[in-house]
C-alpha cells in the first residue's frame, strides 16, 4: 500500500515536471509586419511563457517598423536576425516616444539586428532593466533619450541597470539630451550603465550628450560615448574602440560642466583598446561654475589601463581629467593621463590615422600609420587577436620590442607583417618608420584653448614623432624658445599665434612648426 501511494506521489511530480530533453521553443519572424502571425512582436508575446528557454530566428529582411513599443522581453530568449545590414528594428517616425526593446529580469542574447530610431526618456535604443543582456554584431544608431523641462536623460543608445555584454557591435550616431530646466542632466549619449559592463571587439563613435540649461541652473554632460553611473558595477573594454563623441553643456546660470568626452566618471579597465578624437565642450558664460574635464577620459573611480592608446582630443579640455593607473605599455599623446610605467609612451604622436573606417573585421577602427611609435612597443598580456580578430602580436623583426614587451602594437590595432618583405629584408609598410639619425621629426599640437575665448589663460600640449625628442616654443612675435610640454601661459585680450618645434635626440629639427591660431575676446563691460 505504501509503495503504490509513494508510486502515485512520484506521476504527479513527474508530470508536472518538462519532459527530459525536451527542446527549446523556437520561433520564426518570417514578415517585417509589425504585428500579426509570423512577426516579431508576436514571437516575443509567445516567448515570454517561462516553463522554457526559447529561440526567435529572424529570416526577413528590410525594417521592421514599430507603431506602438515591443512586449517587455521577461524570459530567456536568444533573437537571431540576418544581419545588421540586412534588418533593422527601428521606431515608426510617426509613432509616440518609446525604447525599441526592453528587458526585464531575463537573460537574453540578441544578435545580426540594426535597432535604430527609439525615443525615451532613458534607454531610446534598448532598456535593459534588470536583466543579462549580451549583444552580438548589433549596431545601435540613430536613437536619442531626450528630457525637455529639466531632469536626467540617459542611454541614447542603451540604458543597463542589469549586465550587459557588447561583442563585436557598433553603438554609433545616438544622443542624450536634457534641456530647458532648472536642472539638466544628459548622460551617455552611447551607452549608460548602473550595473556590469562588458565591452569586446566593438565601436562606440559618433554619440554625443548636450545639456542645454537655456537660463536654468545647472547643465551638465556626462560620458558622450559611455557614462558609468555612481556606485555601478565593474566596467571593462577590451580590444574596442571608443572615438568621436561629443559632451556639451551650455547656457547654466550657477554651474555648467562637460565630463568626459569619450567615456565619463565611474570605475574603469581598459585593455587593448584605442580611446581617440572624443571631445568636452562647453559654454560656460554667466555661470558661476564651470569646468571641461577629459576630452576622452574623465574617469574618477579606479582606472585600470593595459596596453592602450589615449589620442587626438578635440574638444577644450586634455585627454584625461585625471591620473590613471598604468598596467604598462600605453600610449598617452598628450602627457595629461598621469600614466608613470617606465614601458609608457607620455607625450608622443601616436601616428594614429585620425579616421575611423573599414579596416577589415566587423567593426570600425583607427589604423596605425606607417611610422607609428606604438607599432610593437605593447605587450599582449594574453589576447590573441586585435578589434578586428586579426593575430596578436604580429611582431616585425626590424622594429625593437619594449623591455618585458611581446612585440604587441598599442591600442585596438594590429599591424599585420606582411607576407613578404622587401630583397633587404626590411617589411615595405615599415620603409618610413625606418629611423636614421638624418630624418627629422614631425610636431603636432594635441590641445590648445577654444579658438574663441574670453579666457586670458591659454595652455598647449603638444607631441612629437620621435620618443625623447625636446621641444621650442614661440608665441606671436617673441623668439624662439626651450619650452616644457605642457606650455601655459597668459594673455591679453586679442589675435594671438603659438609655434612648436621638436628637436629629436639627434639635433634634428622640425622643419614645419605647428600653428596654433585663437582670439580672446574682451569682457563687456
Amino acid at each position: 500500500m505504501r509503495l503504490v501511494r509513494l508510486l502515485g506521489l512520484l506521476a504527479v511530480i513527474t508530470a508536472c515536471l518538462p519532459a527530459a530533453g525536451a527542446a527549446a521553443a523556437s520561433f520564426t519572424v518570417a514578415t517585417t509586419a509589425d504585428s500579426g502571425a509570423g512577426s516579431l512582436r508576436s514571437a516575443i508575446l509567445a516567448s515570454n511563457d517561462p516553463t522554457v528557454a526559447d529561440a526567435i530566428q529572424i529570416t526577413a529582411t528590410g525594417t521592421i517598423e514599430l507603431e506602438t513599443a515591443l512586449p517587455p522581453i521577461g524570459d530567456d530568449v536568444t533573437i537571431t536576425g540576418p544581419g545588421a545590414g540586412s534588418l533593422t528594428v527601428a521606431r515608426k517616425g510617426s509613432a509616440p516616444p518609446f525604447s525599441v526593446f526592453e528587458i526585464q529580469g531575463a537573460t537574453a542574447t540578441i544578435s545580426g539586428i540594426t535597432v535604430s530610431d527609439g525615443v525615451a526618456v532613458t534607454g531610446a535604443g534598448i532598456l535593459n532593466g534588470s536583466g543579462d543582456l549580451t549583444l552580438v554584431r548589433v549596431t545601435v544608431t540613430g536613437n536619442e533619450a531626450l528630457r525637455e523641462g529639466g531632469g536626467l536623460a540617459g542611454g541614447g543608445g542603451i540604458f543597463s541597470n542589469g549586465t550587459l555584454t557588447l561583442r563585436e557591435s557598433i553603438v554609433s550616431g545616438n544622443s542624450a539630451i536634457a534641456a530647458g530646466g532648472a536642472e539638466n542632466v544628459a548622460a551617455g549619449g552611447g551607452i549608460e550603465t548602473e550595473g556590469n559592463l562588458f565591452v569586446e571587439r566593438s565601436t562606440v563613435s559618433g554619440n554625443r550628450v548636450e545639456a542645454l540649461a537655456e537660463g536654468g541652473a545647472e547643465a551638465e554632460a556626462i560620458g558622450g560615448g559611455i557614462a558609468i553611473a555612481s556606485g555601478a558595477g565593474a566596467t571593462i573594454v577590451e580590444e574596442s574602440t571608443i572615438s568621436g563623441n561629443l559632451v556639451r553643456a551650455a547656457d547654466a546660470t550657477v554651474a555648467t560642466i562637460a565630463r568626459g568626452g569619450g567615456i565619463g566618471s565611474g570605475t574603469l579597465t581598459l585593455a587593448g583598446s584605442t580611446i581617440a578624437g572624443n571631445s568636452a565642450e562647453l559654454d560656460g558664460a554667466g555661470a558661476s561654475t564651470s569646468s571641461v574635464e577629459g576630452d576622452n577620459l574623465a574617469v574618477f573611480g579606479a582606472t585600470i589601463t593595459r596596453n592602450s592608446l589615449v589620442a587626438l582630443p578635440q574638444g577644450e579640455g586634455e585627454s584625461c581629467s585625471d591620473p590613471i593607473v598604468s598596467s604598462g605599455f600605453n600610449l598617452d599623446e598628450d602627457g595629461s593621463c598621469g600614466l608613470a610605467k617606465g614601458s609608457d609612451l607620455v607625450g608622443v604622436a601616436a601616428g594614429l590615422d585620425p579616421v575611423l573606417k573599414d579596416n577589415g573585421g566587423p567593426t570600425p577602427t583607427h589604423a596605425l600609420l606607417a611610422g607609428s611609435i606604438a607599432i610593437d612597443r605593447g605587450n599582449s598580456f594574453g589576447a590573441t587577436t586585435d578589434q578586428r580578430g586579426l593575430p596578436r602580436p604580429s611582431d616585425f623583426p626590424e622594429i625593437g620590442n619594449k623591455e618585458g614587451g611581446d612585440g604587441a602594437d598599442i591600442g585596438a590595432f594590429e599591424l599585420q607583417v606582411p607576407p613578404a618583405a622587401t630583397p633587404g629584408g626590411v617589411s615595405p609598410i615599415l620603409v618610413a618608420a625606418v629611423p636614421t639619425e638624418r630624418k627629422a621629426p614631425n610636431t603636432r599640437i594635441v590641445s590648445g584653448p577654444p579658438r574663441n575665448t574670453f579666457k586670458t589663460k591659454a595652455k598647449f600640449r603638444f607631441a612629437s614623432s620621435e620618443a625623447q625628442s625636446t621641444f621650442q616654443c614661440k608665441l606671436d612675435k617673441k623668439k624662439w624658445k626651450a619650452c616644457r610640454n605642457p606650455f601655459k601661459r597668459s594673455v591679453k585680450p586679442g589675435r594671438h599665434l603659438f609655434k612648436v618645434r621638436a628637436i629629436d635626440r639627434f639635433g634634428n629639427v622640425d622643419p614645419t612648426p605647428a600653428r596654433f591660431g585663437w582670439r580672446v575676446k574682451p569682457i563687456a563691460g
